[in-house]
């Protein structure tokens, strides 16, 4: 008996020897922001719009979800944190909050060093020559 194709994964007909043509693959968007197939699924869900990554039961993200097909058309998948901050995602509020505390830090750390000092005018009332 030679092997033969199938394309459901019955417990019967791996043991006969019958192989499996579906092979499970994922779209992931990787590190440089470009979308790949990978075999394993991805551990983070994301959304293009809001430019914004977290878990994959996140409430609000299921929760917008939920609400309509615009969210669910632009979401995307990463393999790990690191391929989702590479990418320029940001940590999602509600269910990763310690890493977007950490993530808000940052920007506001950052924003404020090259924030330009506005409290300094030309004008100087009580400036005496």
């Amino acid at each position: 008996m030679g092997t033969s194709l199938c394309s459901l994964a019955h417990p019967t007909c791996e043991g006969l020897g019958v192989t499996n043509l579906t092979t499970k693959t994922y779209h992931l968007l990787g590190a440089d922001g470009r979308s790949h197939q990978s075999a394993t699924r991805g551990l983070f869900g994301g959304n293009t719009r809001l430019k914004i990554y977290g878990r994959l039961d996140c409430p609000s993200a299921l929760r917008a979800i939920k609400s309509g097909p615009t969210y669910a058309r632009y979401r995307v998948f990463f393999a790990d944190e690191a391929s989702a901050t590479a990418a320029g995602y940001r940590p999602c509020g509600v269910c990763m909050r310690t890493a977007y505390a950490q993530w808000r830090a940052a920007k506001q750390k950052n924003n404020l060093s090259t924030r330009p000092n506005t409290k300094q005018s030309a004008y100087e009332p009580n400036k005496k020559s």
